[in-house]
């Protein structure tokens, strides 16, 4: 059984209530030997940084968005309290079942449906304005089949908004999509979490 903790999370003029996972680093420790490691129970800075971009800029009625590796449902709660419709998606169960506890509670579980989905078989079938996500980039083995789901799931004129600390696998893919075409703006956004300081990328790449 996973233990659990409630956290506010300052949006930036709007304070949300966020169900994360109590006992991460022991849950880590855990499940290492099994080759997949849950990233998905910590709440990287990346995903506050994306769900403050989210919050304070434009509305977003009308729009669907696909959110990838969810986790714990951070950003794609965000733009749902902005106006968006959601489609959240994640590998792990337990992260579905978290973020969708944090969709009922923060009052937005009517504008986001949950589906475990996996990127190597992926199943969704609609288009979307909007397809993001956070700190989901780490595996170059999966960029081939994320690549895919750009390429299928993403409307004509829609955009990638991409969240990402800086790891070096991650910005490569992110340069190679530039390199075929992609246009790109790129903001960084500072986070602060405990005695730390992280300057997240924020990408927002459309064709």
């Amino acid at each position: 059984m996973i233990k659990t903790q409630n956290i506010p999370i300052d949006l930036g003029g709007h304070t949300v209530n966020l169900t994360i996972v109590k006992d991460t680093e022991e849950i880590l420790v855990n499940t290492l030997e099994d080759g997949e490691t849950p990233v998905w129970v910590e709440l990287w800075p990346s995903a506050i940084a994306l769900a403050r971009w989210y919050w304070q800029g434009p509305d977003l009625s009308g729009l669907t968005v696909l959110e990838l590796g969810a986790g714990l449902g951070l950003p794609g709660l965000a733009a749902a309290l902005k106006g968006a419709q959601l489609t959240q998606t994640d590998y792990i169960p337990e992260a579905v079942d978290l973020a969708q506890l944090n969709a009922r509670q923060n009052g937005v579980a009517d504008r986001i449906s949950h589906m475990i989905a996996d990127w190597r078989n992926f199943t969704i079938t609609e288009k979307f304005d909007i397809i993001t996500g956070s700190d989901f980039l780490y595996q170059p083995l999966l960029h081939p089949y994320l690549k895919n789901i750009f390429e299928n799931n993403l409307k004509t004129g829609g955009r990638l908004i991409i969240g990402e600390y800086g790891r070096t696998d991650a910005l490569q893919f992110i340069q190679k999509l530039i390199s075929e075409g992609w246009k790109w703006e790129k903001e960084v956004i500072e986070i602060e979490q405990g005695r730390f300081r992280y300057a997240t990328k924020l990408f927002v790449l459309q064709r």
